[in-house]
């Protein structure tokens, strides 16, 4: 079987999982959210994720297809009348909201949208969208709007953080299962693991040197507050077991804070 076939038919079985419907016309997708007038269509073509996939190692596939699909989701919940492409900057900021996503998610919703996402980059392949919360749906932010927008980068992320900060101010962290030491934020909201952009604010009083976390997955957030030996090893074997157990993983890496900033942890932090 060719690589793009398997890319199509793994691609089917993901949009199918996300609940859009996708049918095969030649070597692309026409892939729909909703029914009657209000429902969003798009015809995907896979090509730029299959030369992507042929570069990378046959484990790293699953995560890059399903942030592909990511894309394609994100840009289909917009109701097809939407007006938000048209919204200010001020009419959007009260609603933005980042998460992190592979950085297929670029590919996957300049396909289904013919415009490319405004994102930022985070870490590793990682990087960090930008969503617009509607009355009814979702827009992702694209780089023709923002630049629309002709505000700085900054002000653009500076109000997406606000409004994620004040959801994650408000968390509670709990013993992630089957763990002494590890700690979890799991609201199951897809917004987890961009919690780590606000979390060193959110919780400066308990976040010293020592915190340690991991991101297996949009809908996870796990740490450790100290960097012990002990602490660190079943931070890594939890982050491990979770990233393999889902379904869209991000990172199976360690990462801690500088100066509040998300960075990847030394190394030697993965060794037992």
């Amino acid at each position: 079987m060719s690589v793009l076939e398997t890319t199509l038919l793994r691609l089917e079985e993901r949009l199918a999982a996300l609940r859009l419907d996708a049918h095969r016309i030649g070597d692309t997708l026409n892939v729909s959210h909703g029914q009657g007038p209000m429902a969003h269509k798009a015809n995907i073509d896979p090509a730029e994720l299959v030369a992507r996939l042929q570069g990378e190692p046959g484990g790293a596939h699953q995560r890059l297809i399903a942030g592909f699909a990511s894309g394609v989701l994100h840009v289909l919940l917009e109701p097809a009348r939407s007006k938000a492409d048209a919204w200010t900057f001020v009419e959007s900021a009260g609603g933005i909201t980042p998460n992190i996503e592979a950085d297929t998610f670029i590919l996957g919703a300049t396909a289904a949208s013919g415009e490319a996402p405004w994102v930022r980059p985070f870490i590793d392949d990682l990087v960090v969208s930008y969503i617009v919360h509607l009355d009814r749906g979702l827009r992702v932010l694209s780089e023709p709007q923002a630049q629309h927008w002709a505000v700085s980068a900054d002000r653009i992320t500076a109000g997406a953080r606000s409004l994620l900060f004040h959801k994650t101010r408000a968390s509670k962290p709990t013993a992630h299962v089957g763990c002494r030491y590890v700690q979890a934020l799991s609201h199951g909201d897809g917004y987890d693991a961009a919690r780590a952009l606000v979390f060193a604010d959110a919780f400066y009083t308990e976040i010293g040197d020592e915190c340690r976390f991991a991101l297996p997955s949009q809908d996870l957030f796990l740490f450790v507050l100290h960097g012990g030996t002990d602490q660190v090893n079943e931070l890594r074997l939890a982050a491990a077991q979770a990233y393999a157990a889902a379904e869209y993983p991000l990172s199976p890496r360690l990462f801690t804070f500088d100066l509040g900033k998300p960075v990847a942890a030394a190394c030697d932090e993965f060794e037992q």
